[in-house]
């Protein structure tokens, strides 16, 4: 598998979201996504939860990814989430990316499927590693 980010084409994650936080279902932000027609199914990141951003007040923590961290791979984890997948999010990046705020960057990311596949994804992470 080939885990590094900057070969993946954002055209091939345009109409994929990983969300580990409050824009899933069930969660306080899903009304950001509910209008948007798509699907919905368990999967995983590798990386690693920090209390940071607006959504850590919320108890929702910011993910900052295993090959950004600083600090040893080790550390990294998987991280469950939701991976949704629908040909509406191309209209409402924009809309995505002013709700996450300047706290969060959109970035591609390889997401792990129950059934142990890998896919590319765009996910919200951290714009400032902690340190």
């Amino acid at each position: 598998m080939n885990n590094n980010q900057e070969s993946i084409s954002p055209a091939a994650c345009e109409h994929r979201l990983f969300v580990y936080g409050t824009l899933a279902p069930g969660k306080p932000n899903e009304h950001i996504l509910e209008d948007l027609k798509g699907d919905w199914q368990a999967a995983t990141v590798t990386g690693t939860l920090y209390a940071e951003g607006w959504g850590a007040a919320m108890g929702y923590p910011g993910i900052v990814l295993a090959q950004e961290q600083l600090s040893s791979v080790n550390q990294a984890e998987q991280v469950q989430g939701q991976l949704f997948t629908s040909e509406d999010l191309p209209a409402h990046w924009q809309r995505l990316d002013e709700f996450e705020g300047d706290g969060y960057q959109r970035v591609v990311a390889q997401v792990r499927l129950a059934s142990g596949e890998y896919v590319p994804a765009y996910i919200y992470t951290l714009t400032k590693s902690p340190a």
